[in-house]
Order: C-alpha cells, then structure tokens, then sequence
C-alpha cells in the first residue's frame, strides 16, 4: 500500500514539475524565466544554455567575443577531496593543445563544439582564460602536449592534428571572477 501511495505522490509531482516546465510564457517574459549566470560580485553573465554532454562542462552562456557567438562552460566547483558543490560553478570546456612539451608555447584550440566560433578555456592556477579561434579555417599543426582536466598530457611523435589558431582572448578570472552561481 505505501509503495501505490509513493508512486501515486511521485506522479503527482512529476505532473506539476512539466506543467511548471511547459508553461506557455507570454511575449518576453520567456526570457525572464531563463536560469541566469552571475559571477561571485553578482554581475550577470548572461542566460545559461545546455553544454555538450561529456567531462568538458556541465552548462554554459553564450558570449558574443568581437561578434562571433562563443560558447563558455562552467562546471560544478570540485573539492581537494574530489567532492562537487551543489551550487558553486568554475569556467570549465574544451582546453588548449601547445607547441612544446609541458602545456608551453603557442596555444591551440583542438576541436569545436558544434556550429559557434571553436573556443578553449586555459586555466594556470586559479586564472581561467578565454581563448577563441580566429575566422579561419583549422590547420595540421604538430602539437606537443594538451591539457586534459588540468593535468598536461605530453605527445609524442610528428602526426599533425587538425587545430585552430588563437585569434582573441578574455581573461574570464578578471572579467568574471569565480565562483559563479545560477540564479533568476
């Protein structure tokens, strides 16, 4: 009986959540619904939007970067101990390939996400930089090394990887500084 009772409560719930959800908003106030990113002054960054699934971010808001759209993730701020925040975000996405050995020398962006300007987030020590291609087209470029999750991956050998050139850069630690948080 208590089981029929749960089902019938989580029914119930789940009901009323897609309702909420699938609420028709009328003219603009769409928008105002839209789950908003702010940085930890609580300056607004801009809507939220889903990220690609994978380990590179759990979210992001699209920036306009000298007018082409990029993509910015954030993931969910990780403990010592590996533990996630329930709440608190850091920039997190697709990180840099480099020329030399040991994450150094010219940075490159490895792939895109999707149809927007190809973007990577560099990060050395607390400081996230944006890094956006430049309006051409990838290159083979032999890279040496690439940064997986903060930990540098050296390569070895001289096969060429399709890459793109860093055309504009943000320095997202100065201009956003973390921790991020989600909010209305």
């Amino acid at each position: 009986m208590s089981c029929i009772r749960n089902a019938v409560a989580a029914a119930f719930i789940l009901a009323s959540a897609s309702v909420v959800l699938a609420h028709n908003w009328p003219g603009d106030q769409r928008r105002e619904h839209v789950p908003k990113l702010y940085d930890a002054n609580g300056k607004l960054v801009g809507d939220v939007v889903d990220g690609p699934k994978g380990g590179d971010s759990d979210g992001g808001v699209l920036m306009d970067v000298n007018g082409a759209p990029v993509f910015v993730g954030f993931a969910l701020a990780k403990a010592a101990d590996g533990s996630k925040s329930a709440s608190k975000l850091i920039w997190s996405g697709v990180e840099p390939a480099y020329s030399e050995k040991g994450c150094t020398g010219t940075s490159y962006i490895p792939y895109a996400l999707g149809s927007l300007r190809p973007a990577a987030i560099e990060r050395k020590g607390s400081k996230a930089t944006l890094l956006v291609a430049k309006d051409e087209s990838s290159r083979i470029i032999v890279v040496r090394s690439r940064s997986y999750s903060g930990s540098c991956s050296d390569y070895y050998g001289d096969a060429g990887l399709a890459q793109w050139a860093v055309g504009d850069s943000i320095n997202l630690t100065d201009s956003y500084p973390e921790p991020l948080r989600i909010g209305n």
